[in-house]
């Protein structure tokens, strides 16, 4: 939960805008790019495995209509209060900083690079911005950029080139200009996408987009240009063009990817895993299906089976996780494969804690752990990066290979290391434990105005990006714990917590205050958290 800060509050220092994130930094580094794929790699595969680790812990504990009541409370109902607080606060923190003035300095790098005529080489804003200006149709804008020996191949951070900008948005003229530069329609981004594919576009997603890189776009204008686009490419007969109010693709965007649940989504997908969960283990007792042998998840042999099967459901994915791990669905109905990627994650640990349960060995600690996760970080993750935009071919599957290797080996990894480094009773950790769902939920509005604050400011990225998770981070802390911790609010997330009522009785009260529980689901007392 905690690390979730981190992943969006770096956003906005990544080159080429992270993918139509509401601020867009001033200074920026390639490295918040690599930092935000390794993150996204094992973070939410981890969670969902520790999610279904406790969910089978309660089950066998408690029983099924505890279970379900307990996931009730803690997932539904946060999920349903968010929708209606927190994500229309998020909506509304990225209205208001999208209607600011853009970034003065920004401005001015860019119309200083504009009017230096005598320098042949393209600035680097220049070609960051020139996607934008090929989007939005400024002929005069590309038209100068080329005379200025602007690179045609030049990529955003996702592997989008101004042609890529051009085709989507239907703007005949920018890329009449590109393609006659030498721009390639075929080339592709890093989600395998080429701009032909660009004209094939949804209008909803069109929408979308245009929305979010504040790129002004009419229905008929788009489809229009696209169309005109494919005739001078003699492509109209070959490629589906949508056309003005298609209902089909209306619907499925509106069920898809409409970001209806945000940052939540991860609760969404919870109550899908955890009924799939009990019609699983209802069908089991029903027809009588022992319990998968031990071998199978507690030894090294789990490699052998994980790696495989989660490859199916990456491999129909379309590639948008940051060019590396897998997607993200914020819609109202999660993405096919998406869901069943992370349900790979969840129902192992539903069968490892069968497996394990609670003893010393659920993973082995010591050198084995920290060489999984430095094999992940240092031989790994380069790997993947460098064969990221392979979509086809054995290169494909490589790439497909490393990603589930990263993400399972950093899982079992990580769980040992943390079993390793934070095995003892800390007073400490366990407040930050219960606090981090609080703070996961209400820390998007806040990271993204923090991010607004600084966006201006002459300082390095990375001393920004400790400025804006330190700030969110201690506002929601004094928040949790003003507002949340001992109130209505808290029992729902966390459990009943009560506060100490004098020193002399302190040792009882922190006894009672701290009961264990875990953004995961582990139960504290009756009762767990999220997951």
């Amino acid at each position: 939960m905690l690390l979730g800060i981190a992943l969006h509050g770096l956003i906005s220092f990544i080159p080429g805008g992270g993918g139509g994130w509401a601020v867009q930094d001033t200074q920026t580094n390639v490295m918040f790019g690599v930092a935000m794929a390794a993150i996204h790699g094992f973070r939410m595969p981890l969670f969902f495995l520790i999610s279904g680790f406790f969910t089978m812990m309660m089950l066998r504990k408690r029983g099924m209509a505890a279970l379900l009541k307990q996931r009730f409370l803690r997932i539904f109902l946060p999920l349903v209060l968010g929708m209606f607080t927190i994500i229309p606060a998020v909506w509304a923190v990225t209205i208001y900083v999208g209607m600011q003035p853009q970034s003065s300095t920004a401005t001015t790098k860019a119309a200083a690079a504009a009017t230096d005529h005598d320098n042949v080489k393209t600035d680097a804003t220049v070609d960051e911005s020139i996607w934008i200006a090929a989007a939005n149709g400024d002929v005069e804008a590309v038209e100068n950029w080329l005379d200025r020996g602007g690179d045609v191949a030049h990529a955003e951070d996702d592997g989008s080139t101004a042609l890529h900008g051009a085709f989507l948005f239907g703007r005949f003229e920018t890329a009449e200009l590109l393609i006659n530069a030498g721009a390639d329609p075929e080339v592709k981004n890093h989600r395998g996408e080429s701009c032909i594919d660009m004209l094939s576009a949804p209008w909803g997603i069109t929408s979308y987009v245009a929305g979010l890189v504040q790129v002004s776009a009419e229905e008929e204008d788009v489809l229009g240009g696209r169309k005109r686009i494919a005739e001078s490419l003699d492509l109209a007969a070959t490629i589906h063009i949508p056309t003005r109010g298609s209902v089909s693709d209306k619907l499925q965007f509106a069920l898809f990817q409409f970001p209806v649940t945000g940052h939540l989504w991860f609760l969404w997908f919870l109550c899908w895993l955890v009924a799939g969960f009990a019609l699983c283990v209802s069908a089991g007792r029903l027809l009588r299906i022992p319990r998968p042998a031990r071998w199978l998840s507690a030894s090294a042999f789990r490699y052998v089976w994980l790696i495989p099967l989660t490859m199916i459901p990456q491999a129909l994915m379309s590639g948008d996780g940051a060019g590396f791990g897998p997607d993200t669905s914020i819609g109202l109905l999660p993405m096919p494969s998406v869901l069943a990627y992370y349900a790979v994650f969840f129902g192992f640990g539903a069968i490892y804690f069968d497996a394990t349960g609670m003893q010393s060995d659920v993973e082995p600690v010591g050198w084995r752990s920290w060489f999984a996760v430095l094999a992940s970080l240092l031989v790994l993750f380069p790997i993947g990066l460098a064969i990221r935009s392979q979509h086809a071919g054995l290169g494909n599957l490589a790439s497909l290979f490393v990603q589930a290797s990263y993400a399972w080996l950093m899982t079992f990894g990580m769980m040992g290391v943390f079993r390793q480094l934070l095995s003892r009773q800390s007073q400490t950790m366990r407040y930050l434990s219960d606090s981090s769902y609080w703070l996961y939920l209400a820390h998007i509005p806040l990271i993204i105005y923090a991010q607004y604050w600084v966006r201006d400011y002459p300082l390095p990225p990375f001393l920004k990006f400790l400025i804006v998770c330190v700030f969110t981070s201690i506002v929601l802390l004094v928040s949790y714990q003003l507002l949340i911790r001992y109130t209505p609010i808290g029992t729902l997330l966390n459990g009943k917590r009560t506060r100490p009522k004098a020193a002399s009785d302190r040792t009882d009260s922190v006894a009672t205050d701290s009961e264990p529980t875990t953004p995961a689901g582990r139960p504290q007392r009756a009762e767990g958290s999220v997951a």
